[in-house]
């Protein structure tokens, strides 16, 4: 299969860091779509859900956060990247580029992962219409069902810290974390949520979370089964702080779609049964449907 066609693209964050994506243009739509990535995921990844999308008549916008594969190079020193920058000055200017140059007139937002987590920290996050929370949730190790939650908590507290110990640089490298590296303060600042009783939104962290009460959207949360990453309990807390949204929640399980697995990273894979299963619901959900 020849590659999706895609334009490369760059803009700048408020504080100038410039950022790098990936723009899948549908003709004659001013229908956007922004996808937020996963914690260490490059905005290649999403490349087959993109053309997806495109080809259904909404453009796409995939990018980078800084410290991060493309954008790994800015004028923040990797060692001052935090977490919460990926929300506050990464999310926040793609939103804007893609008003100031294309004047949508329908935004949307699919944040995977770190990407629904984080929406609400761009202050630009209220010119958002529609919101699909993809495998994502509230990353408090309490909300994780029966003896799994031990099993977290021990990562956070001691697997993580232990191999970060071993780790030379500025960047911390685990697969479970996503394919390649991160800045090991967005690491260490992630770890602190985790901890948390309340992750992000726990009010000792001192971030402003105004924006998450303000958003008015309709929401669409999907939750795959066989996701140890983020099980329901976490996506219906995470998905309660965008308080004043319409929301719609879907648990897709795989034998659903007659697959053996699907797991936190499957939903973006190119296979019949998930566009059928899986990308299908976002599009009708984009298209008012759900």
């Amino acid at each position: 299969m020849p590659p999706y066609p895609f334009e490369a693209i760059s803009f700048r964050a408020k504080d100038n860091y410039p950022l790098q994506g990936a723009l899948y243009l549908a003709q004659n739509s001013k229908r956007f779509l922004i996808i937020g990535s996963a914690f260490g995921v490059p905005y290649q990844y999403y490349k087959h859900i993109a053309h997806y999308f495109r080809e259904n008549g909404i453009s796409v916008l995939a990018f980078d956060y800084r410290g991060i594969s493309h954008s790994k190079d800015g004028n923040m020193p990797a060692k001052d990247i935090l977490m919460q920058h990926w929300g506050e000055l990464d999310a926040d200017a793609a939103i804007n580029w893609i008003i100031e140059q294309y004047q949508p007139e329908e935004l949307y937002y699919m944040g995977h992962s770190a990407g629904g987590q984080i929406l609400g920290l761009a202050s630009s996050s209220t010119q958002i219409t529609k919101i699909i929370i993809a495998a994502s949730g509230v990353g408090s190790w309490r909300l994780w069902p029966g003896i799994q939650k031990y099993f977290l908590a021990a990562i956070w507290y001691l697997a993580f810290p232990l191999v970060k110990l071993f780790q030379k640089g500025e960047y911390f490298h685990s697969k479970m974390l996503g394919p390649i590296p991160v800045p090991k303060h967005a690491v260490e600042q992630w770890l602190s949520w985790a901890r948390s009783r309340d992750y992000l939104f726990t009010p000792s962290h001192g971030l402003d979370i105004s924006n998450y009460q303000t958003i008015h959207a309709d929401i669409l949360g999907i939750t795959i089964s066989d996701d140890w990453y983020a099980p329901e309990p976490a996506r219906d807390a995470l998905i309660a702080h965008y308080s004043n949204c319409n929301k719609n929640n879907f648990l897709i399980t795989p034998e659903s779609l007659k697959l053996k697995s699907i797991g936190h990273f499957g939903l973006f894979k190119k296979k019949q049964e998930i566009e059928q299963g899986i990308w299908q619901p976002m599009l009708n959900f984009l298209n008012g449907k759900i």
